[in-house]
């Protein structure tokens, strides 16, 4: 009994894991986006547009005010962020909130870690293989236990 307990202590794990590697974002996903909703403004590797180059930004902002700044800048304006103002008056244009969702915002932010210099991206493998590679985790651990199960079954064969 205590085997079945560590694979599902180890099942477990896996999965949990998996879904930390899930909940940080699509990298693929927020590349489309960056392109739709921010080149107009940012560039990545290339310099200074309207806004800041974002070359580098998720080592120099912490990603919850990252994550704020995406998704409602206005709000960070309106409660006196430094950052935010700093940008402000450097830019002398403020961010415009562009409407994105949470899984939205978590995409782009994926992108952005993922992007090297000169706006390269870094291969990443893509989300849309997480449910497959749950799938194929716990089918692993049925049979395991199932053939844990039925390997303590006492049989005998004569000649």
């Amino acid at each position: 009994m205590h085997g079945i307990r560590k694979i599902f202590a180890i099942g477990s794990i896996v999965v949990c894991f998996a879904v930390l590697v899930y909940a940080q974002g699509d990298s693929k996903e927020g590349e489309t986006i960056f392109s739709s909703k921010c080149t107009a403004c940012h560039t990545i590797g290339g310099g200074k547009l309207i806004g800041p180059d974002l070359s580098g930004v998720t080592e120099k902002r912490e990603e919850a005010w990252l994550k704020r700044q995406i998704k409602e800048p206005d709000k960070l304006l309106a409660e006196g962020d430094p950052i935010a103002n700093g940008l402000l008056k450097e830019f002398g244009v403020p961010m415009a909130p562009l409407g994105l969702n949470d899984a939205e915002v978590e995409n782009v932010i994926a992108f952005l870690k993922g992007s090297g210099e000169g706006g390269e991206t870094q291969v990443q493998t893509s989300s849309y293989f997480l449910p497959t590679l749950l799938i194929s985790f716990l089918i692993i651990i049925l049979f395991t236990i199932i053939g844990l199960k039925s390997g303590r079954k006492n049989s005998s064969v004569t000649i």
